[in-house]
């Protein structure tokens, strides 16, 4: 199985692994993201095209290189290649070399059967096997128990083998030792067209190495993919089940064995073993010992296939919690909500806290200290957010950008907006007594809010985040911000109509704001109505009144 080495952002070295594609780009949705402003939202694809890899750019604004050599379009991709998308560099790793060629070493002949196949009806195979006391062939015995040495041998080896690529050359290894085969393949099951499609080969002649194709009859294949059941012949050029298959016959094979790699009555694939040279090269007790570890097989098989989907799994999980509360990302991993791609028009509320002073603290101090009390505050406030079911737009710089209703529509998004700028002015309180007693220097933040019509989608423009929100309703919340004093939350009109009758709010002056033609009514909130922290948050904050205010014009 091929597989991309890179490094992630925080400097740590992943792989992922993949079967016939694989997609690159900043959106959350690609099997690699990268998260870098120069990338685009689906930058590049690698895919598999008749036994070898292809790299193509989709159309992306920034272009890409291999191994230094810009990409003009597409290119095929050799083992050790290197990608570099960005800042980031990829290296493509063709571990397989028989996967890399396969689609040219297999080929499913596709002859008419015109009726010839009769249905098979599967064998007791406990009937194969007679008690050691009835048993008269001791050269037989001892074949029978290698066999069986050899397909135990297999199944330990299959519990410890997760790279799917790996277990399948293995099987086909361990049934060449255990039964007279010239020629096997492992078929998988495409779950996407429901096709079976060669994943593995080997042969015992050279012709794979001289480009010639192992051909495998459609009759044969079919036949198990219908029955569930395996196919087993002497003689497949006299069988009268295959009367009708031309590529058995054109090749003179003699002996076929067939078994379906079965996970709970679900096919995942096919193991097949041909002989063009000995008749009769498998009995019935091969079929049996076959289907046997066959099963096993499709267990390993099976739980290579989880194995990977876990890791990607993982990796989007862990992309996806630090836009989004876990209680959203539990839903969007279990597929309850789907986040869709590019940019669409959505009513949500938007908040902007920036620490005032910053630059003068900054100066003040040392950069490691600056970091370390950045990542302090940005720890406690992205907690506020995701409490309040919140989604974390980015950071810029010493400020913090947060969305409720985008991308995931939530009921109540201005509500618990404000609620969360509260607990936010509340916790930077709390945060400035852990740090007084450290003796660092206390910290105030100001806060602007605005709800409305915004275009949110992964159009991001940072490293940290894909998703953003863009618009007049962002930029005027990011105005009222930058017009917050210390310990101050300012809200747009449109948010004091929804918030009235919970929060208690103090009208001010109009403001002219950066951007805007005309003046825009501003209020202050000083607290709760329904809660006795209200007299606490306006005396801490040092906000002024409390009085109700009449209701807003909308």
């Amino acid at each position: 199985m091929p597989k991309l080495t890179y490094t992630d952002p925080t400097g740590e070295a992943r792989e992922l692994r993949f079967n016939r594609r694989v997609t690159i780009g900043r959106h959350p949705s690609q099997d690699l993201q990268l998260l870098d402003r120069v990338v685009s939202k689906e930058h590049a694809l690698i895919e598999e095209r008749t036994g070898h890899f292809v790299l193509r750019d989709n159309g992306s604004r920034n272009g890409m290189t291999v191994n230094g050599e810009p990409v003009a379009g597409s290119r095929t991709l050799n083992h050790l290649d290197k990608v570099t998308i960005g800042s980031s560099v990829v290296t493509f790793h063709a571990d397989l070399a028989e996967s890399k060629a396969l689609r040219t070493q297999v080929a499913i002949s596709l002859e008419r059967e015109d009726g010839v196949i009769r249905t098979r009806h599967r064998e007791d195979s406990n009937r194969l096997f007679v008690k050691a006391d009835q048993f008269a062939d001791v050269e037989q015995l001892r074949g029978d128990y290698e066999k069986l040495r050899i397909a135990n041998e297999l199944n330990q080896a299959l519990s410890l083998e997760f790279d799917l690529g790996q277990l399948l050359n293995k099987i086909l290894e361990k049934a060449f030792e255990m039964f007279a085969a010239d020629r096997g393949v492992i078929f998988l099951m495409n779950q996407e067209t429901g096709e079976i499609e060669p994943a593995a080969s080997r042969s015992k002649f050279e012709e794979l190495s001289a480009g010639r194709a192992i051909r495998v009859s459609a009759t044969i294949l079919k036949e198990v993919v219908e029955e569930k059941a395996a196919v087993l012949s002497s003689d497949a050029a006299m069988d009268s089940r295959f009367s009708g298959s031309k590529s058995i016959i054109m090749q003179g094979i003699k002996s076929t064995m067939s078994v379906p790699l079965l996970y709970r009555d679900r096919l995942l694939g096919i193991i097949h073993l041909d002989s063009q040279m000995t008749r009769g090269a498998f009995a019935q007790k091969d079929l049996a010992l076959l289907s046997g570890f066959a099963n096993q097989a499709a267990y390993a098989i099976e739980h290579s296939s989880l194995v990977a989907k876990t890791q990607k799994d993982l990796l989007a999980r862990e992309q996806l919690s630090r836009l989004l509360p876990i209680e959203l990302v539990d839903q969007v991993m279990a597929g309850k909500v789907n986040i869709q791609r590019g940019g669409d028009l959505r009513d949500a509320t938007v908040l902007f806290a920036d620490i005032r002073g910053f630059t003068q603290l900054s100066e003040s101090a040392r950069p490691t200290d600056v970091v370390s009390m950045l990542n302090e505050y940005f720890e406690v406030m992205v907690e506020v957010v995701f409490k309040h079911g919140g989604t974390l737009d980015k950071f810029i710089g010493d400020a913090l950008m947060a969305v409720w209703g985008a991308p995931i529509a939530i009921e109540d998004h201005v509500g618990k907006a404000v609620r969360a700028a509260i607990e936010m002015q509340e916790a930077v309180r709390l945060l400035n007594l852990e740090r007084s007693a450290r003796g660092d220097m206390a910290l105030a933040i100001g806060i602007g809010v605005n709800t409305g019509e915004m275009v949110a989608g992964y159009m991001g423009s940072t490293r940290a985040m894909a998703f953003t929100v863009i618009g007049d309703t962002v930029n005027t919340a990011s105005r009222l911000c930058s017009k917050a004093a210390p310990n101050e939350v300012l809200v747009s009109e449109p948010v004091a109509y929804e918030a009235e009758t919970r929060f208690t709010l103090e009208e001010l002056a109009p403001l002219e704001l950066k951007g805007k033609a005309n003046v825009v009514q501003v209020y202050r909130v000083t607290g709760f109505r329904d809660s006795d922290s209200t007299a606490s948050f306006v005396r801490r904050s040092g906000v002024g009144s409390t009085a109700p205010q009449t209701k807003p014009s909308p």
